[in-house]
């Protein structure tokens, strides 16, 4: 059987997951890649040399660009990069350092321009030209300031040049304090400051692009400049946020899907090893109230095929990257119907106003309001209403309840709009307090721990990701260098759906496999995030891409981040748990061991005056309560000097061992036997024989002539004993009885044989 061709595996390197122009051009880039039947993975970087050490609730954001090390040419096929997003905050030779990581990976750029690469950029100059001319020409403006940004940036150098040509152009000078640089973002208050201080009668301006102006209207709102009329501001990219802010923001449209969607179509090409060529895709200015109320312009009366694709282009831009995008022809169709039929009207054939109800209820249906500017569409329908008024014949009272009925199922339908937005939203704020109460039921540090993790991503609408940690958490500081380990363990997976932990044997895996060795969980286009806290890299977490992971991923990142530093910090728990149990039960082995040893005479291995005193009280104690006698007995050695004398000091010990021996049998069953001290000896044992424990003793002499006789040494080993049996009434101590005992010793020893040598 062949082997199964590899799938092309192609990086996008882009900026905040959640950024508006990222967003879009991720959605051009995933579009191009199922139609091309490609895999996609996305490396939401943040952004290069930020300083955020000020910012205590982002300090931390630069972790995010330690996934740039995960692109690597062993596990991608080629790149696509938002340098220019990525390095807004860092200089063009850094830039240039950064992407030579990529040396060997066809690569294209979006939004930027590096000597060596091709890349797709917008045409820079028509647009800005065009909304400047505009501010000059139709509202008379002759005092006009920019917000630009970084000099490294090249989209930021080509705006302010377009800015800057055109002003002159038309004889009017920009100063040095009309121009500010801001950082790409709404967070420039900074250079809003300085141009609205230094500026005070300032008519209009220009911002690089649609953040930056949504952060200066909450600027000029705050010092009460109304938007439109004390000053007129227009941006770049006609992000949805534009079309929605109030008032809607002028802006030049310049689709970053089609960015994305023409990136990866040059990667493609170069990976063929076709030539290719950078691309310059148009843009153009669109118009709304935040230069001036759009009722104002004067309009010609002319309606043809042209107008209506631009007024479809202006008022539905968004179902060419929105879930729309599959509609987007019949709408467009739907929507030229009914401006047809309107103009119809117009065109004196009143028997047409019943169609367009037909034909606007049909375009409503397909649930176009969602995805529609809707400022711009009431624009559309009160210039058509105009041209009716305007009309030689008499503006008919059903014409104008006609566009009574427009407006009034316009807003009925953006009411339902909202009321289900409303629900989604409580849903979904509903769904993710269970995401986080559900994601923190564990309770050990265990890989299947992990797989909680991924057992509630439905309300993100992800069915496949999968959590890779590293051997022990990376410290990783600000400003420092990082390289991926080149080994992750694949703790869990979510596949289509169902969450499988992976075997400790199968969990490691190499950093080239990372996109290809995917365990199955399917792989079109997944989106890479960093799992960390603080200053700790935990690992990384390889997830699908969703709509709702634009919105929600980087509460995602920070929740799960914060959950697999809990899984780590309870596992070391666990660990150092298991290390003081296994201590302490050491400890407590160690304890007995020298407990005994402290018990134990050291030369014959039975116990010591103090151990032979401790067991000989419990067995006392216990022969009492079970209403027994006890039997002690005191054992003496005969002639220890004169073996050690003869024979030495080694063979005495030898004697001494040996009564131990002896002495550990007779004291059996249930009883003790110990060395008080030197020669002397005493066994303690539970006893039910003669009432002078004279057996024990016949038993005593008995082993040790068997043991003489038996042994093949020079000498004979005897010893004396005496006895006393303790009855259950007896008031006596233990001590009391040994001395009992010793005393019968005594009695035996005036008549023990000096005669050490078995030799005749």
């Amino acid at each position: 059987m062949a082997e199964k061709q590899k799938r092309i595996t192609i990086g996008i390197l882009v900026s905040g997951i959640m950024d508006d122009f990222t967003r879009m051009i991720c959605k051009g880039a995933m579009r191009a890649a199922k139609r091309h039947n490609v895999d996609l993975v996305i490396f939401p970087a943040k952004y290069v040399d930020r300083d955020v050490s000020a910012n205590r609730d982002i300090m931390y954001e630069y972790q995010y660009g330690t996934i740039l090390s995960y692109a690597r040419k062993q596990n991608l096929d080629g790149i696509i990069a938002a340098a220019g997003c990525i390095g807004c905050f860092t200089t063009t030779e850094r830039m240039e350092e950064l992407m030579k990581q990529y040396e060997g990976i066809p690569c294209v750029l979006i939004a930027s321009q590096l000597p060596g690469y091709e890349s797709v950029n917008f045409d820079n100059f028509s647009g800005v030209r065009e909304g400047v001319e505009c501010l000059i020409e139709q509202k008379h403006c002759t005092r006009i300031g920019m917000i630009g940004g970084p000099e490294d940036n090249s989209d930021a150098r080509d705006r302010k040049a377009a800015f800057f040509q055109t002003m002159q152009e038309h004889g009017l000078a920009v100063h040095a304090e009309m121009y500010e640089a801001g950082d790409l973002t709404r967070n420039s208050r900074d250079a809003f400051n300085r141009l609205l201080d230094h500026n005070p009668d300032l008519e209009a301006v220009f911002c690089i692009n649609d953040d930056t102006a949504l952060g200066l209207y909450e600027e000029l709102k705050r010092r009460k400049l109304s938007i439109g009329r004390d000053i007129h501001v227009f941006g770049y990219d006609n992000i949805p946020a534009a079309a929605k802010a109030s008032p809607p923001l002028s802006s030049v449209q310049a689709d970053p899907v089609e960015l994305g969607e023409n990136a990866l179509k040059l990667v493609l090409k170069k990976m063929r090893g076709e030539t290719v060529e950078s691309l310059v895709l148009p843009a153009r200015f669109v118009r709304r109230d935040s230069i001036g109320n759009l009722e104002e312009q004067q309009w010609d009366n002319t309606i043809d095929s042209r107008m209506i694709d631009s007024w479809f282009t202006d008022v539905f831009y968004r179902c060419k990257h929105e879930v729309m995008q599959d509609t987007e022809e019949q709408i467009r169709q739907d929507f030229q119907a009914l401006i047809r039929c309107i103009r119809s009207i117009y065109e004196d054939q009143e028997e047409g106003i019943w169609e367009v109800k037909g034909l606007l209820e049909q375009l409503l249906n397909a649930d176009t309001i969602a995805y529609a500017d809707v400022d711009n569409l009431l624009i559309v329908f009160r210039r058509l209403q105009k041209m009716l008024m305007g009309a030689e014949h008499a503006y008919t009272k059903a014409q104008r309840e006609l566009f009574s009925m427009i407006y009034r199922r316009i807003i009925r339908v953006m009411d339902q709009n909202l009321g289900i937005m409303q629900e989604q939203s409580i849903r979904d704020s509903f769904e993710m307090k269970l995401f986080v109460q559900k994601t923190l039921q564990f309770e050990k540090g265990t890989d299947q721990s992990y797989g909680i993790l991924l057992e509630n991503l439905s309300w993100l609408h992800v069915k496949n990701a999968g959590i890779y940690t590293f051997e022990q958490p990376i410290t990783h500081l600000a400003g420092d260098p990082f390289r991926a380990p080149e080994e992750l363990y694949l703790k869990a997976v979510l596949r289509a759906g169902e969450v499988q932990l992976v075997p400790a044997i199968e969990q490691k895996i190499k950093l080239e496999e990372l996109f290809t060795g995917n365990r199955g969980f399917r792989q079109e286009c997944m989106v890479l995030f960093p799992l960390f806290v603080n200053e700790t890299l935990q690992g990384v977490i390889l997830c699908e891409m969703s709509e709702s992971i634009f919105e929600s991923g980087e509460f995602l990142v920070s929740h799960l981040s914060s959950a697999a530093k809990m899984i780590h910090l309870l596992r070391a728990n666990q660990k150092i748990q298991q290390e003081l149990e296994e201590s302490l039960a050491i400890l407590k082995e160690n304890n007995i061991v020298l407990d005994n040893l402290s018990k134990s005479d050291s030369l014959t291995g039975i116990l010591n005056r103090r151990g032979l005193y401790e067991e000989g009280r419990q067995i006392v104690k216990q022969c009492r309560q079970q209403g027994g006698n006890v039997l002690v007995v005191y054992v003496d050695m005969n002639n220890l000097k004169i073996i050690n004398d003869r024979y030495g000091h080694e063979e005495g010990d030898f004697s001494l061992k040996t009564i131990a021996v002896q002495l550990a049998e007779v004291s059996k069953p249930g009883g003790a036997a110990g060395r008080i001290g030197g020669d002397e000896f005493a066994c303690i044992r539970p006893y039910d024989g003669k009432a002078d424990g004279q057996d024990v003793l016949e038993q005593l002499y008995a082993a040790f002539r068997h043991f003489n006789e038996s042994s093949d040494i020079e000498y004979n080993v005897t010893v004396s004993a005496g006895a006393y049996v303790l009855k259950p009434g007896d008031q006596m101590t233990l001590e009391e009885a040994l001395s009992a005992a010793d005393e019968r010793l005594y009695e035996v020893k005036k008549f023990r044989s000096k005669k050490v040598s078995k030799q005749v």
